[in-house]
């Protein structure tokens, strides 16, 4: 019954006392803030319709592609390929672009974000970016915490709470990225990973600013490599971090924030993944870089 799937949860979620330590405080209310135009995804919970949230599909380019022109061209197909979906639908692109490909895309369902920021306003820190050159140049949102930024680039949880949070001090949307590594997920850490990093990432969040924050669910292994998380494991993971989030603040948040799964994600995986209930969208990778497969995406079934 209900009783004890309760009882499961806590004790899950008492087997995690690292996360706990650093688990947020919950402050002010809050919902989910969005346009409503779309069809939407709701879940009852102890049988009260608690969220409306709709599918939001966010494209990561990378360090890709190698031209400007390219870069336009591409958004442009990705532009007429939105026309028909229902989805929220974003570009995380590198900052040279951004400007150029706000311009391509005003006047479509498309939005822009970028990739990564340093958390200082301005000053003597060579080759960094800060919020508000990004938000100048058209970006609306901005990822934070992407597997790459934590492992190539050195960024640790301290690092990606203070990025997290001055990206929302700037009025801009973060998407925290989270997830285990290979060794991490054949140990079955990824829950704990999860919970861990959403305890320190949000550390100093309030319920009112996670209106604004959508959680990116990516599996490190699963990253580039052709290998995808499975439907199943995914939704059990994403049911998880709901969990998590409700324990950091309540259950309205955590009912109403988006959780997308991040992970070499293609035309022919999508639909089964958003069929899940706990999967809100995806952030998409290499299937971003072709107009058509990220047509398709955007416009799953």
């Amino acid at each position: 019954g209900g009783w004890s799937r309760m009882k499961t949860i806590i004790c899950v979620l008492a087997s995690l006392p690292l996360a706990c330590a650093f688990t947020a405080q919950p402050m002010a209310l809050g919902g989910l803030k969005g346009r409503s135009v779309a069809p939407l995804r709701s879940r009852t919970v102890l049988g009260l319709e608690m969220a409306q949230r709709r599918p939001f599909i966010a494209g990561n380019w990378k360090m890709n592609p190698e031209t400007l022109d390219e870069a336009i061209k591409l958004a442009q197909g990705i532009a007429d390929a939105a026309k028909t979906g229902s989805a929220q639908v974003a570009l995380m692109v590198p900052h040279p672009y951004i400007y150029s490909i706000k311009q391509v895309l005003d006047g479509s369902n498309v939005e822009v974000g970028a990739q990564s920021i340093f958390f200082e306003q301005k000053g003597a820190f060579t080759g960094a970016v800060s919020t508000c050159m990004v938000k100048s140049t058209g970006a609306q949102h901005v990822l934070s915490g992407h597997s790459e930024r934590r492992v190539i680039f050195k960024n640790d949880d301290a690092a990606i709470n203070r990025k997290t949070r001055k990206i929302l001090d700037e009025g801009l949307n973060p998407m925290l990225c989270i997830g285990e590594s290979k060794e991490e997920y054949e140990s079955k850490l990824n829950k704990a990973v999860c919970a861990t990093q959403l305890s320190k990432d949000l550390k100093g969040v309030t319920k009112e600013e996670m209106k604004r924050v959508t959680i990116a669910y990516e599996p490190v292994w699963a990253i580039g490599t052709g290998l995808t998380c499975d439907p199943d494991t995914a939704q059990n993971v994403h049911e998880f971090i709901r969990e998590w989030l409700a324990k950091m603040y309540d259950e309205e948040t955590a009912q109403n924030t988006r959780i997308l799964y991040g992970g070499s994600v293609t035309p022919d995986t999508v639909d089964e993944l958003m069929k899940k209930p706990d999967i809100d969208g995806c952030l998409v990778g290499g299937a971003s870089l072709d107009a058509a497969k990220f047509g398709r995406i955007i416009n799953f079934k």
